[in-house]
């Protein structure tokens, strides 16, 4: 579990779009009972030392891992695949990915197909375009520096487009129940007293603005449009790290012995 935290990566795209999704029913179980049932308190604390908190994090990622294939099919390739394509407009200028392919031949000694090689055969051309990304992943691994923030924010976008269905009901169920806690809404009999919102309490209060944040995220900002953007972006930095690699060896050809 130490370890679950200490890494950004993991706790950031993958631990934290768990936890957005059962935030409007943890908040509520928290406020409303954990004061008066403190075995309740302590039954989420062991199952929270216990693993609960990195099952969340495989389901969140397991689940963008399933978007994002699903993604490369419709885009037609990963955004670092497309960004290097002579083909492709929208996604980097033209100057840009001239100079990345220069680059990448500098770098990495790699010969990057030209436009008639490309347009010839574009299966060809893009496994040499995935092989050089590989590559370069490899080499800027241990790099603690912006290209590591982007890929966060990619896989924490992915993560959380993947978990907006479940999201959406969990963020509904609290503030259904924020409603019911704060005697908006009684189910028996059934009535409704909207004047009970000017002073809901805290727990309710605290059920209902999270639900409805958590809620209007979901639905209007956390979509495949956001989940393109961070990926270009991170191809951006990817291809900007380049001019940070040492230039390839020439490999010295060996003389035949006589």
């Amino acid at each position: 579990m130490i370890d679950l935290i200490k890494d950004p990566y993991v706790r950031q795209a993958r631990l934290f779009p768990g936890l957005m999704v059962s935030l409007p029913l943890l908040v509520p179980l928290v406020c409303v009972y954990g004061a008066r049932h403190p075995v309740l308190t302590g039954v989420v604390a062991l199952l929270s030392g216990c693993g609960s908190l990195w099952a969340l994090a495989n389901v969140a990622r397991g689940q963008g891992k399933k978007l994002e294939e699903r993604l490369v099919k419709k885009w037609g390739g990963m955004p670092t695949t497309i960004a290097l394509r002579h083909r492709e407009r929208g996604w980097l200028d033209r100057v840009s990915r001239v100079r990345y392919h220069n680059e990448i031949a500098t770098k990495l000694g790699m010969l990057m197909p030209s436009p008639d090689e490309e347009a010839a055969d574009p299966e060809n051309a893009d496994d040499i375009y995935i092989g050089a990304v590989r590559r370069i992943r490899e080499l800027t691994r241990g790099q603690k520096t912006l290209l590591l923030k982007e890929n966060i924010t990619y896989g924490y976008h992915r993560n959380m487009v993947a978990m907006k269905p479940i999201g959406i009901l969990t963020a509904i169920l609290g503030l259904g129940y924020g409603l019911i806690i704060a005697r908006v809404v009684q189910l028996s009999p059934l009535t409704i007293s909207l004047e009970r919102l000017s002073d809901p309490g805290l727990a309710a209060s605290l059920t209902l603005l999270i639900s409805l944040a958590l809620l209007a995220s979901w639905v209007f900002y956390f979509n495949e449009e956001s989940v393109r953007r961070a990926g270009a972006t991170y191809a951006e930095r990817l291809f900007e790290s380049l001019s940070s690699l040492p230039a390839a060896r020439k490999r010295t050809p060996k003389t035949p012995k006589t």
